[in-house]
């Protein structure tokens, strides 16, 4: 399965990365971030914003995934304990059906 990039604006996660749950934070994070989305010039820019906490925080790891057309996503990783395929398929999932309306208004 693969992530939609062009229909993803935003990125925020939280997470402590010491804790076992927070690896699907991890891993998401390294798969957007590649040299099309990091320039601010490019037309598949995300704005990433990461808050890691301490090591003896016990939060448990969240992301909000923002979308072209405003729409956003908050995924509760810890308390779903959600695995990186669960996020990406998610993910991938609502940003399919954010490319079909694009196409439909086209």
């Amino acid at each position: 399965m693969t992530i939609p990039l062009q229909t993803i604006t935003s990125f925020r996660t939280t997470f402590n990365p010491f804790m076992r749950a927070s690896r699907p934070c991890r891993l998401f994070l390294s798969l957007i971030r590649n040299p099309s989305t990091t320039s601010t010039s490019s037309p598949t820019h995300i704005d990433v914003k990461v808050t890691q906490l301490p090591r003896n925080s016990t939060q448990l790891p969240e992301m909000t995934i923002g979308f072209k057309g405003g729409k956003e996503v908050k995924l509760e990783v810890g308390k779903r304990q959600l695995k990186i395929g669960d996020v990406i398929e998610e993910v991938a999932r609502v940003g399919r059906g954010i490319e079909r309306e694009q196409t439909l208004k086209d």
